[in-house]
């Protein structure tokens, strides 16, 4: 006997299946998977900054589970109980904390587990640590407090910059600035003529000079030879006494330069004869008379010498 289904019973079947999938879609879209094995873990906040149920429970920015409910305490405190579905295979070690922090500028809250010490983990049903991260907007604020402050200051500093520029670019600044660059401008109109014109001459300069290092290269060898022998003789000058004798040569030189300062000055005999003229016109006379008796003498001896052979006078 064939069995035949009647329509009321597959309009049941597909509203049971319809509402089935819906309860799956529903919790699967709060963070809620029917299949799998999860944990709860409890965790009491203060306050919970905006933290709503299925926001994500993160270890090391790798999603682990979802905020399950989020429920105020019986306690007259005003703190919350947040319940935390994470799966059983994330072991949680003890001491961990369980801290919300926002996810972005403009996105929720997420809870980021950070881990403790352990080496003990937290099991199903565990109270977790909880707290509050700072804001964003607070840290960044104060982060860009200190950016803020040097950005004011590099201000103040191109401020003070640009005044001394418009101070130095007074009008007479730029006359003078403007002469001056004409001037470079006629220089170097000058300076293009010259190479123009003398452009042979350079080139012919610049050919004998190379030629003439050539020349040295070539010749370095006699250079150094001349140097060596320059050097020789050097050598030889300093062990010959040369600078002895130009001592010697020089004392000298200074004893008969005061030697003739005194007889300059009249001192000793050779300075009397010569500065004194009485002595000279003495001695002058004195040579007369002597020639005179000389003169005498020759023309009559007899006057002056008397000799006898035989005892007469």
């Amino acid at each position: 006997m064939k069995f035949k289904i009647s329509n009321e019973l597959k309009v049941g079947v597909i509203a049971i299946i319809t509402i089935l999938a819906f309860i799956y879609l529903y919790n699967y879209l709060k963070g809620k998977d029917l299949f799998s094995t999860m944990a709860s873990y409890y965790v009491i906040y203060d306050d919970i900054s905006g933290l709503t149920e299925s926001s994500p429970v993160e270890i090391n920015g790798f999603k682990a589970g979802v905020v399950q409910t989020i429920n105020l305490m019986n306690d007259n405190t005003g703190r919350l109980l947040v319940e935390l579905s994470i799966k059983k295979n994330y072991a949680i070690p003890r001491g961990s904390v369980a801290e919300i922090t926002s996810v972005s500028l403009i996105a929720g809250m997420k809870v980021r587990l950070l881990y403790g010490p352990g080496p003990e983990v937290y099991r199903n049903g565990d109270t977790i640590p909880g707290r509050l991260s700072p804001p964003i907007l607070t840290t960044f604020e104060k982060d860009f407090s200190v950016i803020r402050e040097k950005v004011n200051n590099l201000i103040d500093e191109l401020d003070t910059a640009i005044s001394g520029i418009n101070d130095l670019l007074s009008p007479e600044f730029r006359s003078n600035l403007k002469g001056s660059i004409s001037n470079i401008n006629q220089t170097t109109a000058s300076l293009s003529e010259i190479m123009g014109t003398k452009k042979t001459e350079l080139k012919d300069a610049v050919d004998n000079f190379t030629a003439f290092s050539s020349m040295l290269a070539s010749s370095s060898g006699k250079i150094d030879r001349t140097v060596s022998n320059l050097q020789a003789i050097t050598d030889s000058i300093s062990a010959s006494g040369l600078y002895e004798s130009l001592t010697s040569l020089k004392m000298t030189l200074e004893e008969t330069r005061t030697l003739l300062d005194g007889i300059n000055k009249g001192k000793g005999t050779a300075g009397q004869l010569v500065n004194n003229d009485t002595l000279y016109r003495n001695l002058s006379s004195s040579l007369e008379s002597l020639d005179l008796l000389l003169k005498d003498l020759k023309e009559n001896p007899k006057k002056y010498v008397h000799f006898s052979i035989f005892g007469r006078k």
